[in-house]
């Protein structure tokens, strides 16, 4: 699937979004905008050549801390920053042709880009249910905390190429 991956724009068309999880679709459809002008967070979405204002993807980043009670590893502060896998949903139409993967590897290559310019340690997602959890894991996040859906992968074993 040839894909282009960008920043949110105004011409794109949030309306026909749909993942299939309500509050995923009325994220998109009424926050993520409003967010990116607040400098809250940055939506990406993921375009295909042949509809080029159709979101067939996306996914969320922001700024955030969290607390490293429960994460292994060497000593650390009581807390460190991170980047907030905010969101990350894929249209209906285009699920189960690898576009989650690729969106994952996108916003991880964005991490790895931002801690090279400012102090990150993790990229922590609070995963919407078990499957999310287990599509994360797939990628080596590990639960944070006794909260199954909260995972975490420190920046520094995320590889640079994949």
């Amino acid at each position: 699937m040839e894909t282009h991956i960008r920043s949110l724009g105004p011409k794109d068309d949030r309306s026909s979004f749909d993942c299939g999880v309500a509050s995923l679709n009325e994220w998109l459809q009424k926050t993520a905008k409003q967010h990116q002008e607040k400098n809250f967070s940055r939506t990406f979405v993921a375009i295909l050549p042949s509809d080029p204002h159709r979101i067939a993807g996306y996914y969320a980043l922001a700024a955030t801390s969290v607390e490293t009670a429960g994460m292994s590893g060497k000593k650390l502060p009581r807390n460190v920053s991170a980047v907030l896998l905010a969101r990350l949903a894929v249209d209906k139409n285009n699920k189960g042709q690898g576009l989650g993967e690729y969106l994952l590897m996108h916003a991880l290559d964005a991490v790895v880009s931002t801690a090279q310019t400012v102090g990150v340690q993790c990229v922590v997602v609070d995963a919407i249910d078990d499957e999310a959890a287990n599509f994360y894991k797939k990628y080596s996040f590990a639960p944070l905390t006794n909260e199954p859906l909260t995972l975490f992968l420190p920046v520094a074993t995320i590889p640079p190429e994949r």
